[in-house]
């Protein structure tokens, strides 16, 4: 065995060169290798990469697009928000000034009636006046009904009748 070891130092230091050349050109042919491999790899994952750059700029211009949308909708939803609220408060103020003026007219209404009512109770006559009958041509202006002989005037006379 000894022997064995003997002759296969002898070989190797005897071919010493030899093994070298081989060991360099080895380590050449797998750092090619290895090179060749890696630059495949990179490319694979370059092309890969840019693949997914360019989908994912494609989503960005359609996200883009859509908040874009939502954002000029959004404007116009608050430019119409504003405009229902500044019809709002018309609405309110006019409706307060409408509710002034039914008070007041609730108010004249109840004071001629006790003023009626006061009449009738002290005025024989104003009572007996008051009880009497409306004439049509006097009663379609109490109405609202059209007069008789007046433009556009309902040629149904009971109309006026029926409501008093």
């Amino acid at each position: 065995m000894i022997n064995l070891l003997r002759s296969g130092w002898a070989f190797v230091t005897s071919k010493a060169r030899l093994i070298l050349e081989y060991g360099l050109i080895v380590a050449v042919v797998a750092l090619g290798s290895w090179s060749v491999a890696t630059w495949w790899q990179n490319r694979a994952t370059v092309q890969g990469l840019t693949e997914r750059v360019t989908d994912l700029s494609g989503r960005l211009t359609g996200v883009s697009k859509d908040l874009g949308t939502a954002v000029a909708a959004n404007k116009d939803q608050d430019d119409a928000i504003a405009e229902l609220k500044r019809l709002r408060s018309i609405d309110s103020q006019a409706l307060n000034e409408l509710q002034g003026e039914l008070a007041k007219a609730d108010t004249k209404a109840a004071t001629v009636r006790q003023k009626i009512a006061e009449l009738e109770k002290t005025n024989a006559d104003a009572k007996a006046l008051l009880d009497t009958a409306v004439p049509p041509a006097l009663g379609c202006v109490l109405d609202g009904a059209p007069c008789p002989g007046a433009a556009g005037a309902n040629p149904d006379r009971t109309r006026g009748q029926e409501a008093r």
